[in-house]
């Protein structure tokens, strides 16, 4: 019987299918976009006064920031687990958010302020589950359908919708 490097190839399971991700936290709970959106990170220090205007400027361009947590979290109360000073506490300070660029569909290019250094994520095509639209209303969440579980040890990350948050 002869052994090929074809017989082999056949044997092999299918590689399931993947995306990347860019991962952030917003308040306590981390997010994630499809790393295609994504443009550029642009580190807090030297936007410090272009944050408090609202505006960030990238290759001589005015790019709208958005407090992308107050648009998902509405006016929400916490969510189960979490007594507003143990929120306060895992809420980093302010010089630890980051901007993410992101070009939008239907908006163009968006700054995003997020909490924390953006962290790049790869996730199966399994791990995607649908958010049960009930979760999401009893917790007063807006822009979010989906779960990505990556594994056991890592937090769940909800998928953002950007365009859902804007009117």
């Amino acid at each position: 019987m002869t052994y090929n490097a074809l017989a082999r190839y056949r044997r092999r399971p299918a590689q399931e299918p993947s995306l990347r991700l860019i991962a952030f936290q917003l308040r306590h709970n981390w997010f994630c976009l499809p790393l295609t959106v994504a443009r550029r990170v642009i580190a807090p220090t030297a936007q410090t006064s272009a944050v408090q205007l609202g505006l960030a400027q990238l290759y001589n361009e005015n790019i709208p920031i958005m407090d992308i947590a107050d648009r998902v979290y509405q006016t929400a109360p916490l969510l189960p687990g979490y007594s507003a000073v143990s929120a306060a506490a895992a809420q980093p300070a302010p010089s630890l958010q980051s901007i993410v660029v992101i070009d939008s569909p239907r908006f163009g290019l968006l700054g995003l302020l997020t909490d924390g250094i953006p962290c790049l994520k790869r996730a199966r095509q399994s791990a995607f589950s649908p958010v049960p639209a009930t979760y999401l209303m009893i917790n007063h969440l807006q822009g979010i359908s989906t779960l990505v579980t990556l594994n056991e040890v890592e937090p769940p990350l909800f998928l953002l919708e950007v365009d859902a948050l804007l009117p």
